[in-house]
């Protein structure tokens, strides 16, 4: 299925790398957005398209976690609970969205919309409490901003931050005084996604930065690479 459906972006991957180890992150996220998760026939469907052994793809899967070998909801939401977080009401935040939500920590609403898990930390320590939703980067999610952080990812499942489960392009949020998240930088994540989409799989993003009007006042320089 995967050889077929996007065999030119196989095929540019395998252009690109010397070795067909390479291939194996980035084949990962293309099959990991068709899919929705990394079952054990997906990763020997990986091994097989770049001739490698089926254990040499499933100690990635194994090492990183971006990769999901169980199905997860359209939008992964990764609280960090690391010291500055949960000194600024990162605790209080997981007990809200699990109440909104009516799951716990490690599971998927019942409407396949949202995984909820607690990291360590987020790289932003500046903003927190700090929540990953796919690649997106979202600042200052307090408990009392749950309603509108869930309320925002609900209003953008159709778009490709939605879409895309490993998250090939993401944006960063914050709250504005209305408690209403807006966007502040665009960037591109790991990879180009395939143009093929079936509904699940990831569509092409507008990779050009945000006109000046979408930002925030305060915002850092866009970039369209990948940070």
């Amino acid at each position: 299925m995967l050889k077929e459906t996007y065999a030119t972006q196989i095929e540019s991957l395998l252009a690109r790398y010397a070795s067909p180890r390479s291939v194996v992150l980035p084949l990962l996220y293309i099959a990991q957005d068709h899919y929705g998760h990394l079952t054990e026939a997906v990763i020997n469907e990986v091994a097989a398209i770049l001739d490698l052994p089926a254990t040499a793809v499933f100690e990635v899967v194994g090492f990183y976690t971006l990769y999901y070998d169980r199905p997860v909801g359209r939008w992964m939401v990764q609280v960090c609970d690391d010291v500055p977080c949960c000194y600024c009401g990162a605790e209080e935040l997981i007990d809200a969205l699990k109440q909104q939500l009516g799951i716990s920590e490690e599971q998927t609403s019942s409407d396949g919309m949202f995984t909820l898990q607690r990291v360590k930390c987020l790289a932003a320590c500046q903003r927190p409490p700090v929540v990953q939703a796919n690649l997106s980067y979202f600042y200052d999610v307090t408990a009392e901003r749950a309603d509108a952080f869930i309320r925002f990812l609900r209003e953008h499942a159709d778009t490709p931050q939605g879409k895309s489960v490993s998250g090939y392009y993401a944006e960063d949020y914050e709250p504005d005084a209305a408690g209403n998240f807006r966007l502040i930088q665009r960037r591109l994540a790991t990879y180009q996604p395939a143009a093929a989409s079936n509904g699940h799989g990831p569509t092409e993003p507008d990779p050009s930065p945000p006109a000046q009007s979408e930002l925030s006042e305060s915002s850092p320089p866009t970039s369209a690479e990948g940070s």
